[in-house]
């Protein structure tokens, strides 16, 4: 583990990072000067039973900071407490529903977004979710795989 660590506390009260409906999978990752904010929105599972409209099902967004508490905000300066996120990765090809990811560093491939997804060649069902994982290119300041 390379950085600082934080230590949370009973005491140390809650602080909200991004807006709480319909996110999950929170993941802070330190990169460069940066702290991003990885996060899961949209309907992520039955699949099978009922698919949500297009563009509404799993989808992986980042917000980022200079700070690890905050405030975090997207590409285009929108609060996460106000709805922002950049997509860093959605449904494409055979790939449906991307989320509940995090982030590794590699020592070979450098960092590493790791999520699951549905195969559309495979099915919907939530059993038949598969692992994936993309590079992520900083370059540009912003998680792009």
């Amino acid at each position: 583990v390379v950085g600082k660590a934080y230590k949370l506390t009973k005491t140390a009260g809650i602080n909200h990072l991004a807006i709480g409906y319909g996110h999950s999978g929170s993941f802070i990752f330190q990169h460069g000067n940066y702290y991003y904010l990885f996060m899961s929105k949209g309907s992520c599972c039955g699949y099978d039973k009922k698919r949500p409209a297009p563009g509404k099902e799993y989808r992986i967004l980042a917000c980022r900071s200079s700070n690890a508490t905050g405030s975090f905000v997207d590409k285009d300066g929108v609060d996460c407490k106000k709805g922002g996120g950049t997509v860093v990765l959605k449904s494409h090809d055979i790939v449906y529903g991307p989320g509940g990811q995090g982030v590794y560093n590699d020592p070979k491939h450098g960092p590493i977004l790791y999520y699951h997804y549905v195969d559309t060649t495979i099915g919907y069902a939530d059993g038949q979710k598969r692992f994936g994982w993309n590079k992520i290119n900083f370059s540009s300041g912003w998680p792009v795989v």
